[in-house]
């Protein structure tokens, strides 16, 4: 699945790993202001589409059933960075689901009924979220506390999650805004972080 949130209207595109094949288009309504990050989930089988604005949700496509979406899981945000109210999706233990509610924090869902957890709310304003197994570990890469904007953060951060508990573990901050992705190697435990006219990359134990 390929997300075009840049065109208007945003729209999807499902692609055969096989032969390359087009499989099909979902488009999104005029109204839809872009999108968020999506996944695979392997327990599942299923695609999720981060979907913020006016009506937050994660739509969910079964891609033996395209190309229409087979459920919505609603998620109810308030504020946020760029004010985007709903942002970032990973793929934790047993195919657990962890969003971002703007500023409300962290948010762990059942991949199969959209059930929610407990808010983690030190990971509010995040953009991106990972998760690393070798750590069992979700990273939220966040703007400093109280930023509404990237050009207005003075710092930033990656908070860092316990994935098994949803416990905020610990963060790393990071000097200068727009610090909003977030990637890590497994392998190594290497961080990586882009922030403005950087790349930076933390090494060591996390939990």
């Amino acid at each position: 699945m390929v997300s075009s949130d840049g065109d208007m209207p945003p729209f999807l595109t499902f692609v055969s790993v096989t032969d390359g094949k087009i499989l099909g288009h979902y488009k999104y309504p005029a109204g839809q202001d872009g999108m968020e990050q999506p996944v695979w989930d392997k327990e599942t089988g299923w695609f999720y589409q981060n979907v913020p604005g006016a009506k937050n949700r994660i739509d969910v496509f079964d891609p033996h059933k395209l190309p229409n979406p087979i459920k919505s899981f609603p998620v109810e945000c308030k504020g946020g960075v760029l004010d985007l109210t709903l942002s970032g999706l990973a793929v934790g233990p047993k195919g657990r689901l962890m969003t971002v509610c703007g500023s409300v924090g962290g948010l762990g869902l059942d991949p199969r009924t959209g059930k929610p957890g407990k808010p983690i709310p030190q990971v509010g304003d995040t953009d991106e979220v990972w998760c690393d197994p070798a750590s069992n570990s979700y990273y939220f890469a966040h703007t400093s506390e109280g930023a509404t904007e990237l050009s207005s953060a003075k710092g930033g951060a990656v908070g860092i999650v316990n994935a098994a508990t949803e416990e905020f573990a610990r963060e790393i901050p990071f000097e200068g805004g727009g610090v909003h992705s977030v990637a890590v190697n497994p392998k190594n435990g290497h961080i990586f972080v882009p922030v403005y006219g950087h790349l930076r990359c933390h090494y060591g134990q996390v939990m």
